[in-house]
């Protein structure tokens, strides 16, 4: 199956999911290799594939087995600019907690570096996007939209 990512106009859109995973007070995020900046663990929606299996799957190949999906807990409008491109995103987020040990991917061209924070070092922490941050800090109940506009 092919990714959701459509080049349009000047902008690369993208329909993606992530995942807030949980082990305890700890918070598992990840980063391209060379970047001090971190986001949350997931990828892109393939054609014909919902949010929840697309999570289910994206976590597998990144980080094994070990998880629980929980339930979405945001719905992330984001505009931004990276490496000279424009980007229209929209990302479902869930809520997981991890249960394994190891993190261990079970596909071979992950290529992000993966790293648990506590609460008080993810105050610290470049998190794109940043106001992700008071999703993780404050967990709520409901389904929230969450528009990030980051390129002007």
């Amino acid at each position: 199956m092919t990714d959701i990512c459509i080049d349009l106009n000047e902008y690369r859109v993208n329909l993606r999911v992530a995942a807030i995973v949980r082990r305890g007070d700890d918070v598992l995020l990840c980063r391209p290799p060379g970047h001090d900046w971190w986001f949350l663990p997931g990828g892109r929606i393939k054609v014909n594939e919902d949010s929840l299996t697309a999570v289910r799957r994206e976590l597998t190949e990144e980080i094994g087995p070990g998880f629980e999906v929980r339930k979405p807990t945001a719905i992330v409008e984001n505009f931004f600019n990276l490496d000279d491109r424009r980007f229209h995103e929209i990302c479902t987020v869930y809520e997981v907690t991890w249960h394994g040990t190891a993190i261990a991917a079970t596909v071979e061209d992950v290529q992000e570096v993966f790293g648990w924070f506590s609460l008080a070092e993810l105050r610290d922490v470049v998190l794109k996007p940043d106001l992700i941050k008071q999703r993780i800090f404050n967990p709520r109940a409901d389904l929230e939209l969450i528009v990030n506009r980051d390129n002007g």
